[in-house]
């Protein structure tokens, strides 16, 4: 990974905590709204309460989901600067070894100074790689989320659709909730795919 893509990632992740926290925000200020509506019509929006709730509870698992997501991303770049700070130090004394043996000189120290830095890069990239792992994994976690709010989106239209006679605007409601849900799935799918591609640059798949 070079520093591109490492500020690449960067920007990403303040993008999709950015995006993910403003729509979480709205999700659970609709859902309230919602509720309140319910509370105004009584038991003839009781099925509708019902979905509010789940909706506002879902929200609160997401947020949770994506604070585990944030607390990897730090490490993760961390990991990779010190990957490519070390693999500068690892060039040095390629080239040093290099033009000393161009100039029949034997350095048996340079060769030894060289191979540890290899070994130190090797177990560094090992734990980026891990990182990026748990990282994905709680990605999953939020497009897991993101599925069941999804469902429960459908069951608010469904339950508004019954409730047109009330005169309550729930199928406004029920619009709005699916736009911020589809905010949190679009950050996400995008992130996902900018991690799948550093994972498929360290050499390995998902």
């Amino acid at each position: 990974m070079d520093i591109q893509r490492i500020m690449a990632i960067v920007e990403a992740s303040y993008q999709t905590r950015h995006s993910i926290e403003g729509a979480l925000r709205d999700i659970d200020r609709r859902a309230l709204n919602a509720m309140v509506l319910v509370k105004r019509h009584g038991n003839a929006l009781a099925g509708y309460g019902v979905v509010a709730r789940a909706f506002r509870e879902g929200a609160a698992d997401l947020k949770e989901a994506a604070s585990h997501m944030q607390k990897s991303i730090a490490p993760l770049i961390q990991a990779h600067m010190r990957i490519l700070q070390h693999r500068s130090y690892a060039d040095l004394f390629r080239r040093m070894r290099e033009t000393m043996d161009g100039a029949g000189k034997i350095c048996p120290t340079l060769g030894c100074t060289e191979e540890t830095w290899a070994q130190t890069i090797a177990a560094e990239e090992a734990e980026a790689l891990n990182i990026l792992y748990i990282l994905i994994q709680a990605v999953n976690r939020i497009q897991e989320g993101i599925a069941e709010q999804e469902y429960v989106v459908t069951n608010g239209r469904i339950e508004a659709a019954l409730s047109e006679d009330t005169g309550a605007p729930l199928m406004r409601v029920s619009r709005d909730m699916g736009n911020a849900v589809g905010i949190v799935r679009d950050a996400i799918r995008s992130y996902r795919n900018q991690l799948e591609e550093l994972l498929h640059e360290s050499g390995t798949g998902f």
